[in-house]
């Protein structure tokens, strides 16, 4: 059984929507040191030019590609997975995402110090890493839909 391309989007548009969820899942928990006080330390909490250029290239050259690291595949083994079984509902791949971005928090702790993530508090790494993984959810289901697809409700009068 294929996946069927007259329910589901192309993989280049999965792919694309993952890599934007992977910025911004990337952006959110980066932001997420910013307002625990754990960014811009060096500096008394006032970023100046330099930090705020080492944040960007940060963000878009080490934050993102490892964010796009688990992302993408799990994403795109989601899109194929649900495709395939005829499940492809907002109702299905946002709640999951959002299992998925709990379950990541508990595992962000047992990484290195020198990352500041893994420094945040329990609450804020958690609310974070949910907050990622439900846009990423809203991210894929979007991008997967296909091109005519404007209800949002593809398939349920199958």
């Amino acid at each position: 059984m294929a996946i069927d391309p007259d329910r589901t989007g192309s993989l280049k548009n999965v792919i694309l929507s993952l890599f934007l969820a992977s910025l911004a899942g990337a952006a959110i928990l980066m932001g997420a040191t910013i307002l625990e006080g754990l960014q811009f330390a060096d500096t008394g909490g006032r970023p100046d030019a330099y930090s705020m250029v080492m944040f960007v290239l940060t963000l878009l050259f080490f934050a993102t590609p490892i964010m796009a690291l688990v992302v993408i595949p799990v994403g795109v083994g989601a899109w194929a997975g649900l495709s395939r079984a005829g499940l492809w509902r907002i109702w299905i791949v946002i709640p999951g995402a959002v299992l998925i971005g709990y379950g990541a928090s508990l595992l962000i702790p047992f990484i290195p110090d020198v990352v500041l993530v893994s420094q945040l508090p329990s609450p804020t790494r958690e609310i974070a890493t949910m907050l990622s993984a439900a846009l990423t959810g809203i991210l894929l289901w979007r991008g997967a839909r296909p091109a005519g697809d404007v209800s949002g409700e593809q398939g349920l009068a199958d």
